[in-house]
């Protein structure tokens, strides 16, 4: 008798053990989830039984779990995004700051405007709020930024920049030699030749503020037959057109200023438009569209970029 009652009271002994090692780890397990720890609090969870509400904290883990990694994948997804997108914005500012000048002036502001647009696109990563379905809003909202847009917009208008200063950059005082080859290349224009001091009608070559070469060609719509002077640099801009080479812009400007007073007179040389530090000029002897042609097709020859 005396051996049953030790068997039964060592027996309650183990299950009041049980019972408390039981108890310690749910508290336990509730101060972890408490803390945040959801995966520690799971797996112990997992292992006992006799709670109440055991079950129910075994799917809040689940659930907060689950929305904690869809947070995680999503801020790791747009802070690529973030880093990509300001390397993006940080390359076109500095292409602006250079202040280069370009061909097309328009493209500059054009690039501030994309640079602002992206700034402005620009998402931060949200603070994980501690409510689930909270979470997994945040979640979702990270999950759908899209820059794609506001990217293919700024690479294009740092593109479109980068490249019209590449251009200026070729008539920005170029090489005798390479207007002369430019010109040569230009569809229609027959025969090209370089001013000397000796040979420069206008008498202007080399001195101060005014052009450092002068390139006149012949072009098959005026020819030379009913352009007068002895040889090709003569005859000059009649016989289909000229490149004046200036140091400065301003210089060209003010040359094209000069021959813009007898635009319109029986003194009119024809065209004259400035593009860098260059001045083309077409025959009066064109007509309008022509001019318009054939100053195009050398402003391209003289842009090209190789």
């Amino acid at each position: 008798m005396k051996r049953i009652v030790r068997i039964v009271c060592l027996i309650l002994v183990i299950c009041v053990f049980f019972a408390g090692c039981k108890s310690d780890d749910y508290k336990e397990a509730v101060a972890l989830q408490e803390a945040g720890d959801y995966a520690a609090a799971l797996k112990i969870y997992s292992t006992i039984d006799g709670y109440q509400d055991t079950s129910d904290r075994i799917a809040y883990c689940e659930t907060m779990i689950s929305a904690i990694d869809a947070y995680d994948a999503a801020a790791k997804s747009l802070s690529a995004k973030n880093d990509e997108l300001n390397t993006a914005i940080s390359d076109a500012e500095d292409l602006f700051a250079s202040g280069k000048p370009a061909l097309d002036p328009s493209l500059a502001p054009a690039l501030e405007e994309a640079i602002t647009n992206a700034e402005d696109a620009f998402v931060a990563i949200t603070d994980m709020p501690a409510d689930v379905a909270a979470i997994q809003e945040v979640a979702s909202g990270m999950d759908k930024v899209d820059y794609s847009q506001v990217s293919e917009y700024l690479t294009s208008a740092e593109s479109e920049l980068a490249q019209s200063i590449a251009k200026y950059g070729l008539v920005d005082a170029p090489e005798e030699s390479y207007v002369m080859d430019c010109v040569a290349r230009v569809p229609g224009v027959i025969a090209v030749a370089a001013a000397t001091e000796e040979t420069d009608t206008n008498n202007l070559l080399g001195k101060a503020g005014s052009y450092y070469a002068r390139i006149v060609f012949s072009y098959e719509l005026v020819g030379n037959s009913s352009a007068q002077g002895a040889n090709l640099v003569a005859q000059g801009t009649d016989c289909g057109g000229s490149i004046e080479v200036f140091n400065t812009a301003e210089d060209a400007e003010k040359r094209s200023v000069y021959l813009g007073a007898f635009d319109g007179t029986v003194f009119a040389s024809g065209s004259h438009t400035v593009i860098g530090t260059v001045l083309v000029r077409t025959s009066d002897k064109l007509m309008a569209s022509q001019q318009k042609e054939l100053e195009a097709n050398i402003i391209d020859a003289l842009t090209t970029v190789s």
